[in-house]
């Protein structure tokens, strides 16, 4: 019977081969796959785009990290607690302004209503709305069969009208999770509109999100309709640690709304991080700015030293697939030279045990630059991966920069783009890298024309980056 092979270079899992043991898809070197250790259930690979590199040249590669969930968490490693996880705070932050009449704050009462009924007894539920003012309409206050009945009562109070105060909400409900504070926190803010009452700078916006982040506080959010500022939102979700979703219509709040709630209360993996092993003074930057990257320390202390950087990658839900993908830029090594890239996944089960998985190992090769085979060092699959990442972070990108710095601004940002995926689609050959950068053009001049065709394709790209879910399909327990 055939056992999983792994290659040393590309990070291929592969059944074993007759014969000569290469691998299928670069012909390096394969090993048996090692068992995963006892008690850590989160698998993780990691595969590199390319195999081979000139020598004595600084060089750039791709690592492209797959990190897997399982749909429930094993017995053992859940919360010790009757429902099986540890109480959690939730603030819902609901835009009331005028553009919300009718079927959406129809939708937002009602998404409101069957999140406090999913909460468990002991949680901690806030709710924040927001229009010309905001106003904490219900303090953090324990969930009870007393609260869900009050809930009711303020729901039926809620009216639309007036104008957005978009950021007094946010900072509403961070400073209501505060009060309160639990294990797990979620700010979930809800707008179908443009802010423009208070703080309105993207950047200074993002940064409440990110300082709540770092004092334990998540913020995902939720725009609906046409009318939104795409740009804003996925910037408050990206510096807040959370998740972006966009919808069309008003029918769809409800499970969105839902499966937030389930997303965040239904934890696989606190804490996760991915840490590396590669030559000290190595450049790492992730695609998404999502994900953390802390300093590299020498390991050793010597001037020749490895570093270990430490990527955060934050919580993770359980049955998620999350697919992380880091640029190295690496200094230059001798010809004949093979360096191999470890890492390790850590985490924290529900449990509170710290578990660890550890990452297969790739290797590049350094070869004499005249022997050095562009296309030929190129692992295709990973490559089409790495491009497939590319595109969704020059879509947010370029529509950030329109934000910022406005309409030309982003041309040049888009342009930028497309040129950076042409270039790297030329390892799949130059009538590909045409097609892709020619595809690419297609999609921001499709964004320009439409509001809507613009935040589909950022909703697109978030959940590329970020594994983000939809729920079209129902609501989620």
């Amino acid at each position: 019977m055939s056992r999983l092979m792994r290659c040393l270079y590309c990070g291929l899992l592969q059944d074993e081969p007759r014969g000569v043991k290469t691998c299928v898809r670069c012909g390096g070197e394969l090993v048996f796959e090692q068992p995963p250790p006892a008690r850590s259930y989160v698998q993780a690979q990691m595969e590199l785009d390319q195999i081979n590199a000139p020598a004595g040249q600084i060089v750039d590669r791709y690592l492209v990290f797959t990190i897997q969930t399982p749909p429930q968490v094993p017995d053992d490693e859940v919360a010790p607690t009757t429902s099986g996880r540890e109480p959690m705070g939730f603030a819902a932050v609901l835009d009331v302004s005028g553009s919300m009449r009718g079927e959406k704050i129809e939708a937002a009462r009602e998404a409101v209503r069957q999140a406090v009924r999913r909460l468990h007894d002991g949680d901690i539920f806030s709710l924040v709305t927001f229009a010309s003012e905001v106003q904490t309409v219900l303090k953090p206050t324990q969930v009870d069969g007393r609260l869900r009945k009050e809930v009711e009562s303020i729901l039926s109070r809620v009216k639309a009208g007036g104008r957005t105060a978009l950021c007094g909400g946010l900072e509403a409900g961070i400073e209501a999770v505060h009060a309160q504070p639990q294990e797990t926190n979620l700010v979930l803010l809800l707008s179908d509109g443009q802010a423009n009452v208070g703080e309105t700078d993207l950047e200074k916006v993002g940064e409440r999100a990110f300082k709540a982040r770092q004092s334990g506080v998540i913020t995902s959010t939720l725009g609906v309709g046409s009318d939104y500022n795409e740009a804003l939102m996925v910037e408050i979700a990206t510096q807040g640690g959370g998740r972006f979703y966009h919808v069309l219509h008003a029918h769809q709040i409800i499970p969105y709304v839902a499966g937030e709630l389930g997303e965040v209360s239904a934890l696989a993996a606190r804490d996760a991080a991915l840490h590396l092993t590669v030559p000290a003074s190595t450049g790492l930057q992730p695609f998404s700015s999502a994900y953390i990257v802390a300093a590299s320390p020498s390991v050793g202390g010597t001037e020749g030293g490895g570093a270990q950087p430490v990527v955060s990658l934050g919580d993770i839900p359980v049955d998620t697939q999350l697919e992380v993908v880091l640029r190295l830029l690496l200094p230059p090594q001798p010809a004949g030279s093979r360096l191999p890239i470890e890492g390790t996944l850590t985490y924290r089960s529900p449990a509170g045990n710290d578990l660890a998985t550890p990452l297969n190992v790739v290797t590049l090769r350094f070869v004499a630059p005249a022997a050095f085979d562009r296309r030929g060092s190129a692992v295709l699959p990973v490559v089409e991966r790495v491009l497939e990442q590319m595109k969704a972070r020059s879509v947010l990108g370029t529509v950030r920069t329109a934000a910022l710095r406005g309409r030309a601004a982003a041309d040049e940002q888009a342009r930028l783009g497309g040129a950076e995926i042409r270039a790297y689609a030329s390892l799949l050959g130059d009538e590909a890298a045409e097609e892709l950068a020619a595809g690419q053009e297609r999609t921001f001049a499709a964004m320009a024309a439409a509001p809507a065709v613009t935040k589909s394709a950022v909703s697109r790209a978030f959940r590329r980056e970020r594994g983000a879910k939809e729920f079209d399909e129902g609501e989620k327990n």
